[in-house]
């Protein structure tokens, strides 16, 4: 795992604060590495329980056979994006996570986080919730990434591009 300090420390965050911006969002990229070493990086929608990270995908994803081979994932977040173009510059928040993951296969776990999947994608009624899980839920894959170290980053608060040159 990646165990490099953050450059800019002014930017970083506690992890409370860290973990918040995590749970906070809804749309990260989880990167992996193939058997042959290649790195593979998939945007997604995820939520998170319990601590833990989840994330749908075909149960015949790519991203389900590489992790049965090496379960070792970076999974990246950044909300509050802003370009601050006349400054040449960004505001943003962002969080790194590195773990380990797995498919959910339990059906009770796998139940829980197919409705707060559906929850943070859908306005729905229960029942329509309910259903689609019975329709869709045998051929959704689901992982799980169990966190080992997750740091946070921020900038909100920008020089002007003159002060800075």
């Amino acid at each position: 795992m990646l165990n490099r300090p953050i450059r800019r420390k002014d930017r970083q965050l506690p992890s409370e604060e860290a973990l918040s911006i995590l749970k906070s969002g809804a749309y990260g990229v989880l990167s992996v590495a193939d058997a042959k070493g290649w790195p593979y990086g998939v945007p997604v929608n995820y939520i998170v329980l319990d601590g833990n990270i989840y994330l749908h995908c075909a149960k015949k994803a790519a991203i389900m056979e590489i992790i049965s081979l090496n379960d070792k994932v970076c999974f990246t977040v950044v909300t509050n994006h802003q370009l601050v173009p006349e400054h040449i510059t960004a505001l943003y928040e962002s969080v790194i996570v590195f773990g380990h993951a797995a498919a959910v296969t339990e059906e009770a776990e796998r139940h829980l986080v197919l409705e707060g999947l559906i929850d943070i994608l859908a306005d729905v009624s229960p029942e329509i919730r309910t259903g689609y899980i019975e329709k869709k839920g045998d051929n959704t894959g689901l992982v799980r990434i169990i966190p080992a170290k997750i740091t946070g980053k921020a900038s909100r608060a920008y020089v002007p591009v003159t002060e800075r040159m």
